[in-house]
């Protein structure tokens, strides 16, 4: 039976395409047309992409750190996964699972890579043997990278990885692999792969895969599994890189997210309007923005209370307790936070935040029936969102979701010298090179021996660097650090009442119920129809 293609031309030009397909138009063809030449076979490629795109948090309302201690949810509690999550023990279960793991479309995914080098096989003979290498390591980066995705959250998966013959009916019974075998395999891919894959791509396909993305994800893939020395050498790698000049801490934190292609990037997933376009200002903006829109979503104070305060000429951990950080809560803090977090008396879009109770983008307790669209915190998230005037009902944004930036494999080196090493010195080397950069200038951590205080550091610097780019959840979990953070706790806000020209500011409550992460929220469970479907998979004992 002749295999059928099918390629969205307009809407999956992932990277800064300018080809056209070489054939009438249509939106199928055979392989015989898709491997007609290389200039067709991108735009298949192309739009394989997809699987990059299905994990970019941005594309959506849901934000993994909505399941953390610093982001909450404003719906009410049954209104949102995220809130039915940490609230309700009786939600999650392997009934519900994807509404935060999407095994069904990671498994498509894999399914539509694997077709792929199952036919570059077949049909390949009219594309040069150097282009069609790169291709084949792209697509076997993507097919890894969504095992990687499913690894973080369910431990050991089933892998269909057979690069000669596509899974049918005969293999339908598959048993998952273990999580050290998973984990394993995704490695040894990443290491195959990673030099059959340019360091740049010319300027028409800005933002594919890279040797640097590669090793980027080996360095992440050997970090969560532990395996501390492949981690070093892969983050070395891009180190290497970036020493070279490839990549670079950018010298203003903001920048980061407001210029393509900065050279703090290594691996980002790009929308363009009209035709790839993203929702993020619709559900995140201030309420004050466009009423019935926005705050969809609310940074907590465990989060905000994480930026360090200068007084006076002296750099130290903020405190409400503090008279004096009290009085001036918002002023002379880490760089970083303005541009994460957007609060009371912030400059936004020619206008000032008001985020006191009866202001423009009010705060509004938890549960109360008008909270949808408010903030349940006193806070927004700063982030991410586009910050010029405009409708973004109608016009959608095209901001781009980071997926690796060379930050990342700065706190990778950090952790695998601290963590795995026990090289405390080597960790506070470059968990300081966040802090010390241009636009941040934060002074540099002294150096501790012990590393429970090493990771409390490292936990910090983290929530400060990585808010709200889908790091604290998957942090937590391999650190089992969830079960203490994220069970028998509430998460706070602030409360901010305006008398005349002063303040009153108030710790208040965002759950109203105790947060819920028992044990078996380490491994999330495997989805009932995989269980019923596929005889040979085992569910988790902690699931069944």
């Amino acid at each position: 039976m002749r295999k059928i293609v099918y390629i969205l031309l307009l809407a999956s030009c992932t990277w800064s395409c300018s080809r056209s397909l070489d054939v009438a138009p249509g939106d199928k063809y055979s392989n015989s047309v898709v491997w007609k030449n290389t200039n067709n076979l991108d735009l298949y490629v192309n739009s394989l992409y997809g699987a990059l795109y299905q994990f970019a948090e941005i594309g959506g309302p849901d934000l993994s750190d909505g399941y953390t201690d610093i982001l909450k949810y404003s719906q009410t509690y049954m209104d949102t996964y995220h809130n039915r999550i940490c609230l309700s023990p009786a939600f999650l279960s392997p009934a519900t699972t994807e509404a935060i793991s999407p095994w069904s479309a990671a498994y498509t995914h894999i399914r539509k890579l694997n077709e792929f080098i199952i036919d570059a096989r077949k049909y390949a003979g009219n594309i040069n043997a150097a282009d069609l290498k790169v291709r084949l390591a792209e697509i076997r980066f993507l097919r890894a990278f969504v095992y990687s995705k499913l690894i973080t959250r369910h431990g050991g998966v089933v892998l269909r990885t057979d690069n000669e013959n596509l899974d049918g009916p005969a293999q339908k019974n598959k048993a998952r692999a273990t999580t050290k075998e998973s984990w394993q395999w995704v490695i040894s891919e990443l290491k195959t792969v990673a030099d059959q894959l340019p360091e740049a791509w010319d300027n028409n396909s800005t933002g594919r895969i890279t040797k640097g993305a590669a090793y980027a994800l080996l360095a992440r893939a050997a970090l969560y599994a532990e395996q501390w020395d492949e981690a070093i050498s892969a983050a070395r790698k891009v180190e290497s890189m970036a020493n070279g000049g490839k990549y670079a801490l950018m010298n203003k934190f903001e920048d980061v997210f407001y210029t393509p292609h900065n050279k703090e990037l290594i691996l980002a997933a790009y929308y363009k309007r009209p035709d790839l376009t993203n929702n993020f200002d619709r559900y995140f903006a201030p309420t004050g923005d466009i009423e019935r829109y926005g705050g969809y979503a609310s940074p907590t104070e465990e989060l905000v209370s994480q930026f360090d305060i200068k007084t006076g000429n002296r750099w130290e951990r903020f405190s409400w307790d503090n008279p004096e950080h009290k009085a001036n809560p918002y002023t002379n803090r880490d760089p970083r936070f303005y541009a994460t977090i957007l609060y009371n008396g912030a400059p936004w879009k020619g206008r000032t935040l008001e985020t006191y109770v009866g202001g423009a983008d009010s705060y509004i307790e938890y549960f109360d029936g008008n909270a949808r669209n408010r903030s349940v915190t006193g806070y927004f998230i700063r982030k991410f969102l586009e910050n010029k005037v405009k409708d973004f009902v109608s016009e959608k944004g095209d901001q781009y979701w980071i997926e690796f930036r060379y930050a990342e494999i700065i706190t990778i080196l950090s952790e695998a010298y601290g963590r795995g090493k026990g090289d405390f010195i080597a960790a506070y080397r470059y968990l300081n090179m966040l802090r010390e950069r241009p636009g941040v200038a934060l002074p540099a951590l002294p150096v501790k021996d012990k590393a429970e205080e090493y990771l409390d550091d490292l936990q910090k610097e983290k929530m400060c660097e990585f808010a709200f780019e889908g790091h604290r959840y998957w942090d937590l979990r391999r650190w089992k650090k969830a079960g203490t953070a994220l069970n028998g706790v509430r998460m706070h806000g602030m409360e901010i009442k305006k008398s005349g020209d002063s303040y009153e500011y108030n710790l208040v409550d965002c759950d109203k119920a105790d947060r819920f992460f028992p044990e078996r929220y380490y491994v999330m469970p495997i989805p009932d129809f995989e269980i019923k479907n596929n005889l040979a998979c085992r569910q988790d004992p902690a699931w069944q």
